[in-house]
């Protein structure tokens, strides 16, 4: 039975590594001949009368049926999201497959060791999560970054209203003036309020983008003054005032939190540092933990609490503002 799952996982991880290749040699390959027969072949066909559709459509792979795939999956919904909000080039499809395909190596790599079934599946899902952690860590980075630029970017905007501007306007100046990826989140709602979106809409679809609370309390705001009337400028200038005071409240909790993420920092990094130390000075005296059952059990069982003590730290010293 073990050798028939070894022998599986090996055909499906060659199949998942040939796709890997052959999405990568598409992407990396030079594509101006092909776009300029296409635009000639353009030119040269007949005008259909088909209706121009103005909605974006996202690209999740290369391969058609695949893609298909992708969008009638609703588990990769979440994953979808997540890249979406990272803002990420590569197609979806390709993170897709790379966690499949560290997910298959993690378990055959364990497996080859004569590792427990339960270690190699701890072990595939570490190496599956890859993928994952980094689109979360991309799209951390990307928040961070929008929410440092956004009491500029509300304060443009409530400079364009005072000078007499539409609130379009503004955000059109926004897009113009101010760096990705505030710049190109405004510059696309403009682009869809002129393309006939309603402005709440199009304010709305930036919140599913940017997951943000201070951009939340900005469109709630805009959308509360259209229906009770007020001063808008007022009204944004506050807000940007406020956002900037959480950032203050934010730097100084992060000043007083730093003795306790270090220390779950040293008490995560200590056991795998002595680990090795220890493998290091004397292989055959830590190569129980690898090959004998108790020590399998145990290394399984210390993986666990030591990813449940990083959860439980990290919940302790995340405090928010």
């Amino acid at each position: 039975m073990l050798t028939a799952l070894i022998g599986l996982g090996i055909f499906g991880t060659i199949l998942l590594l040939m796709y890997a290749c052959t999405t990568a040699y598409r992407m990396m390959a030079p594509r101006g001949t092909d776009r300029a027969i296409e635009r000639v072949q353009s030119w040269s066909s007949p005008i259909e009368t088909a209706p121009f559709d103005i909605v974006r459509k996202d690209s999740l792979s290369e391969i058609p049926w695949f893609n298909d795939l992708l969008k009638k999956a609703r588990k990769l919904q979440a994953f979808r999201v997540l890249h979406q909000r990272a803002d990420c080039r590569t197609p979806l499809g390709v993170f897709v497959l790379a966690a499949v395909l560290l997910a298959l190596s993690g378990l055959l790599l364990a497996l080859s060791m004569k590792q427990t079934f339960l270690l190699a599946l701890l072990f595939a899902a570490l190496l599956g999560a890859i993928p994952y952690v980094y689109l979360l860590w991309k799209k951390n980075q990307r928040l961070a970054m929008f929410e440092r630029q956004l009491p500029e970017a509300l304060e443009l905007v409530s400079r364009a209203l005072r000078a007499g501007h539409a609130f379009s306007v503004g955000l059109k100046m926004v897009g113009e003036e101010a760096a990705d990826p505030i710049g190109k989140e405004f510059r696309r709602v403009f682009d869809e309020v002129s393309m006939g979106v309603a402005l709440p809409q199009a304010l709305e679809n930036m919140t599913h983008r940017v997951d943000s609370v201070d951009l939340k309390f900005f469109i709630t705001s805009v959308l509360v003054q259209r229906e009770t009337g007020g001063n808008l400028a007022e009204i944004i200038d506050s807000l940007a005032g406020l956002i900037r005071q959480r950032f203050e409240l934010q730097l100084r909790v992060k000043a007083l939190s730093a003795e306790g993420r270090m220390s779950a920092v040293v008490l995560l990094g200590l056991p795998i540092v002595v680990g090795l130390a220890l493998f290091k000075m004397n292989p055959d005296y830590m190569g129980l933990l690898f090959t004998d059952p108790a020590g399998q059990n145990l290394t399984t069982v210390g993986s666990i609490m030591m990813i449940l003590g990083a959860l439980v730290m990290k919940r302790m010293v995340t405090i928010k503002v």
